[in-house]
């Protein structure tokens, strides 16, 4: 005879194991994650870079990772600015630094903190991008990383835990920046204090320094890092390790995949560049040049302040007057970069910025320009920028200073022209 209860009692059990298991298999957690990395943005709104090809600016990021999100499926997405994504100098810093916070903000940034950045002063950081976390590993005030669990199923000690991907963020001390604890020492720190099945370095680090974590862990899954405006790279295997220098200006983007296959990770790197190619976020651009159009009132309010607010001893003539008594000297001068200053600073729209002309033209805000100016300098870095002002020249001697390496330092600084070299720079533009 068949004994019912106890058996009904097993099915129901069985089944409610099954429907436990069930619920814990539907846990299952993103086997994968994409970041999405920009670097170095200093709070620059739109696309900039070269005259024929501007790349950047927060309507085509946008655009991109709205993309990303949608390829990527149930697998989590994560914008992450590697350092240095606030400006530091500009006139209208304010303006344009909180529409940068903001579109941190609504993106669900991942910040990482740079030498740049740390001059702001964290508490304002904080204010400029109040939902964005921010990170640097050695600074007490700020989270060293970010940790993430991918693969597996369950729920607490039930179930299959998948691996733990640790990513740190890492910054060391810039040309003109903030002073930086050794980003090595820091890193050693960090894997002691928060172990993991695998490692992720973003940050802002030299490629020596790259090159010396590599040599110490080899095991690292991928670093992405910037360093000044002349390293780039796509993205290369060192090893088994992922390095991709990222640019500045946000001009470049790195989409890494990262994914556990049940016994390792596996990474998937891409770069790109976003030039004019790149599709844009129609609201965001729209939002965009409404904070441009203010920062620029602010810009034009400040240089009109500046009309005549220097002194000068003697008047300004332009370098043109030059050429009847110096032609080599004006026709090397014609040929330089230093006579098309003020039309490189259009390229990062500066030109009405009285920080960035401050080294981008003669005479700012002098008392003394030529009659046929209509703004409050002379355009380009002329032969007046490093003589002096020639008003009363020839029949009155120049009154000038020896041109030296530190009247080049001036402007030639470590941050703004980090491969300036004085005797190499000099014979580029040379004359007697």
């Amino acid at each position: 005879m068949v004994k019912w209860k106890p058996l009904l009692s097993l099915i129901a059990m069985v089944a409610g194991l099954a429907i436990v298991v069930g619920a814990l298999m539907l846990l299952r957690r993103p086997s994968a994650v994409t970041f999405v990395i920009t670097s170095d943005t200093e709070g620059l709104l739109i696309p900039c870079g070269c005259r024929t090809v501007p790349a950047g600016g927060l309507a085509r990021r946008q655009a991109l990772l709205d993309n990303v999100r949608r390829t990527a499926k149930e697998n989590p997405v994560i914008p992450v600015e590697l350092a240095n994504g606030f400006s530091t100098r500009a006139t209208a810093r304010e303006l344009l630094n909180k529409e940068v916070g903001d579109y941190f903000s609504r993106n669900g940034y991942l910040v990482g903190v740079g030498g740049y950045d740390l001059e702001l002063g964290i508490e304002k950081l904080r204010a400029l991008s109040a939902k964005s976390r921010f990170f640097l590993a050695g600074q007490k005030s700020l989270e060293p990383g970010e940790s993430l669990r991918l693969g597996g199923w369950g729920l607490g000690a039930i179930g299959d835990k998948g691996a733990l991907l640790r990513v740190v963020f890492l910054s060391q001390t810039p040309p003109g920046g903030a002073t930086l604890p050794d980003p090595l020492e820091t890193f050693r720190e960090e894997r002691k204090k928060h172990p993991a099945d695998g490692f992720v370095i973003f940050g802002s680090i030299a490629p020596e320094t790259v090159a010396a974590l590599h040599a110490e862990f080899p095991d690292l899954i991928a670093v992405v890092a910037t360093w000044q405006a002349d390293v780039t790279t796509m993205p290369q295997r060192a090893g088994d390790t992922w390095v991709v220098f990222n640019g500045d200006k946000g001009r470049r983007y790195t989409n890494l995949e990262i994914r556990w296959n049940g016994r390792r990770f596996e990474a998937w790197p891409e770069g790109g560049y976003l030039g004019p190619e790149a599709p844009s976020d129609p609201a965001v651009q729209a939002e965009v040049q409404k904070v441009l159009d203010q920062a620029r009132a602010i810009d034009q309010s400040a240089l009109d302040k500046l009309r005549g607010a220097v002194k000068s001893a003697r008047s300004y003539v332009g370098s043109a007057a030059c050429a009847s008594c110096h032609q080599d000297a004006h026709k090397s001068w014609s040929l330089s970069r230093h006579a098309k200053a003020y039309e490189d600073l259009k390229i990062d729209h500066g030109e009405m910025d009285p920080v960035c002309l401050a080294c981008h033209v003669t005479g700012l805000g002098s008392d003394s320009l030529p009659a046929s100016e209509k703004l409050p300098f002379i355009q380009g870095v002329g032969c007046e920028a490093c003589h002096g002002p020639g008003g009363g020249h020839p029949k009155a001697p120049m009154e000038k200073g020896e041109v030296s390496a530190a009247v080049c330092g001036r402007c030639h600084t470590q941050r703004d022209s980090p491969m300036f070299n004085a005797e190499g720079y000099w014979k580029l533009i040379g004359h007697k």
